[in-house]
């Protein structure tokens, strides 16, 4: 009997293993295709040189992966990061004073590593506003909070985009119903593999392809 369970329990944990894997392998994607050239996509390319994905996927579920082992809080911290990044849209994001107090020290870690930058003033206590610098962070977040099929369908969409095809972040949006930050996102790690270009233009969110 107790083997019986034992291995009832073994097929129950494999299972869920493998559910949070499938729902994460577009995030695998991404992070292969940024490689190095973002602070937190570097950390999971060591991590997959050391672990297979399903390991991966483990401790993402545990958050226990490298980005969660920075501070106790970074997880709570990443997922407020996120419900205030769909819900503002913006690049500047504003918190609350209660917010600045309660995460100083994993802000002060995620600031110090690159994933975010912290806008101050001179005179002031309290953090003007707090943006997310690192793409590979947002869609670290992404894997963690977002709809799986959403974020498939980003990566699928502008993974095939054709040389000079335009892609239109705003129309992106609202069909997907993703914040354009994480089209954005989306785009910069593609460009920044030389993929496609970004536009520069002030207000605009759209990307093309060039190979």
């Amino acid at each position: 009997m107790a083997g019986f369970m034992g291995n009832a329990t073994r097929e129950t944990r494999t299972h869920q293993v493998t559910k949070v894997q499938d729902a994460i392998d577009w995030f695998f994607k991404i992070i292969r295709i940024a490689g190095v050239n973002f602070p937190v996509a570097a950390a999971f390319v060591q991590l997959q040189a050391e672990l297979e994905s399903d390991k991966i996927a483990d401790r993402l579920k545990k958050l226990e992966d490298p980005i969660s082992f920075i501070h106790e809080d970074v997880p709570s911290l990443s997922r407020e990061i996120y419900q205030t990044q769909a819900s503002q849209d913006s690049e500047s994001l504003s918190f609350n004073d209660e917010f600045y107090e309660k995460y100083r020290r994993p802000l002060a870690a995620l600031n110090q590593r690159g994933f975010i930058s912290i806008s101050e003033a001179l005179g002031v206590k309290v953090p003007l506003g707090i943006r997310v610098t690192d793409p590979s962070y947002m869609l670290y977040m992404c894997a963690l909070f977002e709809d799986k099929t959403k974020m498939e369908n980003l990566i699928d969409q502008v993974d095939s985009c054709r040389p000079d095809k335009w892609l239109d972040g705003e129309f992106i949006k609202d069909e997907m119903g993703l914040p354009k930050s994480v089209v954005r996102a989306v785009f910069k790690i593609y460009e920044a593999k030389g993929y496609g270009l970004l536009s520069n233009t002030i207000g605009t969110c759209e990307y093309m392809g060039k190979a």
